[in-house]
């Protein structure tokens, strides 16, 4: 079932009876003893409503039932004559006085189903959908005795209603604050005393993502059940900017019950590091201060930032699967930052005017801007989607890695103290080494240029020029007295040098230097 023309309330979904018998075909259907049936669900007696009125909850064509008749296989039934709140459910199953039913109908392996319980899985992800929740998530269950076809559905879970009231929100979390609670994962139902209960693959949070609209309603389907420590609720907004609100009161949810969290709103919410960024800042350095939150988040508080200000240095975040580091700008002390090998899309570090070694190599990032970071000595950014670098003021810089993005320049004039450039796998079309007397490695193969002067290099000992893109061929200017080392290096890296071709030019002889210079110093004795 999925809602219909709804702002969700949750549902006790009672499908009383209309009467219909099962449709029997000419023979039972091979030696299984199934035969073609039919259920009716129709207007259930007690209900919590969704619908046009903003309660009602409506059948929709092709939802699917599983139907326990006594056999090791699960029947599957679909819903098929729909009318709102009313269908009729058609499938095949054995012939037997009692019928047990749940939706939504799952072949996975994760439902088990008889006449005594029900066991099944709430994904602790969610996808989210304006004004309601997203297919197959109401999970519901009927039972028909002494031979009846009428089902009449009851909603096994509750629902947690927000409002989004923030700009960029990609990723709501509703979090129990004990450990010990459960919002979703594996659950067990158990028909005689009508208890839900727990299995070891439950989860204390249910995560909402997708796109969320500012101004709608969307909701959690969670586990009923009093949650005595509270709960905790966090979303991600613009710039990946985490923000989060607590509460320590007891929260009770009930099946077939909304419960209204509020709005997500930046001045009631507090911003704070996301979940996954803050463990993992936690695992490189255990004894850092801070206090986190029963979510795993951590509060941009005063007394939280002063902690991050204290164990500043350096910072290891490689492959985390971190998706964003927002708030690493309250980490000002920080000289190395590596969060290589994650799934950052952004990652502001303007602020972070003492880093010397930044990498950030292997995420999914458009833009870098490392304009402030003027004391920058190693920057490793490869393997990313960068279409510009500016890195024209990092007069420190003396390695610099950013092949494989999409750079189309590359202005390096100004960094006189670099000593290691590689630019590869780019769409470079021209780069000017001129200025760079203290380089010594030099990659820039497969990119589109078509001429390299190497001729004010004079410690450059490693060089890969070649493969340019489209089969491109490139003109190496050198001098002459280096031919038989550069015809040398070309060779030794053949694929990285392919289709390369020599300007000789002749050594000049500077005759300042071609002898002994009187310094005009005297020795004091």
């Amino acid at each position: 079932m999925k809602v219909k023309n709804m702002t969700i309330a949750a549902l006790a979904l009672l499908l009383a009876a209309c009467g219909n018998e099962e449709i029997l075909e000419n023979n039972e259907s091979g030696s299984t003893g199934k035969v073609h049936m039919t259920f009716t669900a129709g207007m259930p007696q007690t209900r919590t409503s969704l619908g046009e009125d903003g309660l009602a909850v409506n059948w929709t064509q092709g939802d699917l039932v599983a139907i326990y008749d006594g056999t090791e296989t699960i029947c599957k039934f679909e819903a098929t004559e729909v009318s709102g709140s009313t269908a009729t459910l058609e499938g095949e199953a054995k012939v037997t006085d009692t019928y047990t039913a749940f939706y939504p109908y799952t072949d996975d392996g994760t439902l088990t189903l008889d006449n005594t319980a029900i066991t099944f899985t709430l994904p602790a992800t969610q996808t989210a959908t304006a004004g309601g929740f997203a297919e197959g998530l109401n999970p519901s269950w009927a039972q028909a005795t002494g031979g009846s076809k009428n089902l009449e559905f009851q909603n096994l879970c509750a629902l947690a209603k927000f409002t989004v009231d923030a700009e960029g929100v990609t990723e709501v979390t509703l979090t129990a604050n004990q450990e010990s609670d459960a919002l979703a994962g594996g659950l067990t139902y158990t028909i005689a005393d009508g208890t839900l209960t727990a299995t070891g693959s439950a989860s204390r949070s249910v995560t909402l993502t997708g796109t969320f609209t500012k101004g709608e309603e969307y909701y959690f389907v969670v586990a009923p059940g009093t949650l005595t420590g509270g709960i905790t609720l966090n979303y991600m907004g613009e710039g990946g900017k985490t923000y989060v609100k607590t509460t320590t009161k007891q929260v009770t949810f009930t099946a077939g019950k909304i419960t209204y969290l509020g709005a997500l709103d930046a001045n009631n919410f507090t911003e704070a590091l996301n979940a996954a960024f803050a463990n993992a800042v936690k695992e490189f350095n255990p004894n850092i201060g801070w206090r986190a939150n029963p979510d795993g988040t951590v509060s941009l508080d005063e007394d939280n930032k002063f902690q991050i200000i204290m164990n500043g240095g350096i910072l290891d975040l490689h492959n985390k699967n971190i998706t964003s580091l927002a708030g690493i700008e309250y980490f000002t002390d920080l000289e190395v930052l590596i969060c290589a090998g994650n799934q950052l899309t952004t990652l502001d570090v303007t602020k972070l005017t003492n880093l010397q070694t930044l990498d950030c190599m292997g995420n999914q990032l458009t833009t870098l801007d490392v304009t402030k970071l003027t004391k920058l000595k190693f920057l490793v950014c490869n393997d990313n989607q960068l279409t510009a670098l500016d890195v024209t003021g990092l007069t420190s810089l003396k390695n610099l890695f950013c092949s494989d993005n999409q750079l189309t320049t590359l202005d390096v004039t100004g960094l006189t103290s670099l000593t290691d450039l590689e630019c590869n796998g780019n769409q470079l079309v021209s780069l000017d080494v001129s200025t760079l007397k203290e380089l010594q490695i030099l990659w820039c193969h497969g990119n589109k240029m078509t001429a390299l002067n190497i001729t004010h290099n004079a410690y450059l000992g490693d060089l890969k020029c070649g493969n340019q893109q489209d089969n491109q061929q490139l003109t190496l200017t050198l001098w002459d007295t280096k031919k038989e080392f550069w015809d040398r290096m070309l060779n030794r890296y053949s694929d990285e040098n392919s289709n390369v071709t020599t300007n000789v030019i002749e050594t000049p002889v500077n005759a300042d230097h071609d002898g002994y210079e009187d310094d005009g110093e005297t020795v004091d004795w």
